[in-house]
Formats: structure tokens, C-alpha cells, sequence
């Protein structure tokens, strides 16, 4: 087995687009389909939170055009799951509202969500599963943890102190460039799921509660 940096970085990059050629749909019950089972979830976090939830809050959530979201929405008002109402402080925005039937689909998706991650960590077995874990809460570290050195290192050639501002548009360059590669690997290792869930399912962005983007 192939032990060198450049050995490794093969190892991942094929085992990434392995995963990625596994992708299924993300779980849903009967009835909706993955892109409305999204969106329940979506307005079922912010909801949660106590927020008033608007179409646009949906689009960024899972990096979906407004009018993908507003179809999404559409669809899921005719099978009342959603309310949508003008907001009372603002006659021009809309928000939208769960119904009794929309919460008891979001409380279903999220069983099945659960299932999922519990087939991936069966799967992996205790240790394997343990070893996982902990990776993927060092990665969720690794943006910040890049940002800092690049700004460390900037200002050690540059001779200046280092500040706790932001940092500049070449350290931020690059820290996005690590946030995105660290990202990737991420999603492509929840993607993994999709091969050992009965429901399939694959995360569509950056996750957040349970892997879901906002779910």
C-alpha cells in the first residue's frame, strides 16, 4: 500500500470519486420527493431557532436558485405541508410556515436520516466508526485552523505583527481554497451512506444538524 504523500492523495482522490459515483437521492418519505423533503427540513430547523422563515433563507440553505425554491415551495403547499403568509411586519415578504402534517414528514425524514448514519457507523464497525468521528470534527476545524497560518505566515514575511482581524484577501484566498478541498472530502465521505442505507441517501451540500444543510 502506498504510504507517500503523493501515494495518499491518490488513495483519497480515488476513493472520493468512488463515493461520488454512489450518490443516491437524500431520504424521503412516500409521497414527497428529495428536493420537498429538503425544504420541510430546512423550515423545520429555522423554525426551531425561533427565526422567520423566508423562501430566500430556503435558497441559501441548500444553495438552490430562488425559483427551484419557489416551485419546491409551490409543490408542497398544494399537498399541505406548507403555509406561505405575507409577514405582518413586511407586506411585501413572505414566509413560510409548517403545517401539522408538514411536521409529522419532518419528523419521518429525520428518522430516516438517523437510520442512515447509524448503517454508516455499524458498517464501519466501533473503532473504524470512532477513528471517523474524530477525523471529521478535526476537518471542521481545519478552515480556521488554515486562515490563521496563512496570516502567520504573511505577516512573518512581511515583518508585521500579526493582528486578529480578518485576514487579507491572499490568506483569505487561501483559506477558502483548504475550506473547500476539506469540504469536498467531507461530503464525499457522508456520501459513503448512500451505499449502506435502505432509504439511499447522500448529503447535497455542506452539512449542518445531522448532515442535512440546515436540516
Amino acid at each position: 500500500m502506498d504510504d507517500t504523500a503523493a501515494g495518499l492523495r491518490r488513495r483519497l482522490f480515488n476513493a472520493a470519486a468512488r463515493m461520488r459515483k454512489q450518490r443516491q437521492e437524500p431520504p424521503a418519505p412516500k409521497g414527497i420527493t428529495p428536493a420537498e423533503m429538503y425544504a420541510i427540513m430546512a423550515v423545520s430547523r429555522l423554525e426551531g431557532e425561533g427565526r422567520k422563515v423566508r423562501p430566500g433563507d430556503i435558497a441559501k440553505c441548500g444553495q438552490a436558485t430562488p425559483s427551484a425554491v419557489s416551485q419546491t415551495l409551490k409543490s408542497l403547499e398544494e399537498k399541505g405541508l406548507i403555509t406561505r403568509q405575507r409577514d405582518k411586519g413586511d407586506s411585501r415578504a413572505v414566509t413560510v410556515h409548517l403545517t401539522k402534517e408538514g411536521r409529522a414528514f419532518s419528523a419521518r425524514g429525520r428518522e430516516l436520516h438517523e437510520q442512515m448514519i447509524d448503517g454508516v457507523l455499524t458498517y464501519l464497525g466501533s473503532e473504524d466508526a470512532e477513528h471517523f468521528v474524530r477525523i471529521m470534527e478535526r476537518l471542521a476545524d481545519f478552515p480556521a485552523c488554515e486562515a490563521a497560518r496563512a496570516q502567520q505566515n504573511g505577516c512573518a514575511q512581511a515583518g508585521c505583527p500579526v493582528a486578529s482581524a480578518d485576514a487579507g484577501p491572499a490568506s483569505a484566498a487561501n483559506a477558502g481554497h483548504t475550506g473547500t478541498v476539506a469540504s469536498e472530502v467531507a461530503g464525499a465521505a457522508m456520501d459513503a451512506g448512500a451505499a449502506f442505507s435502505a432509504a439511499g441517501v447522500s448529503s447535497q451540500t455542506a452539512s449542518v444538524e445531522g448532515g442535512s444543510p440546515c436540516a
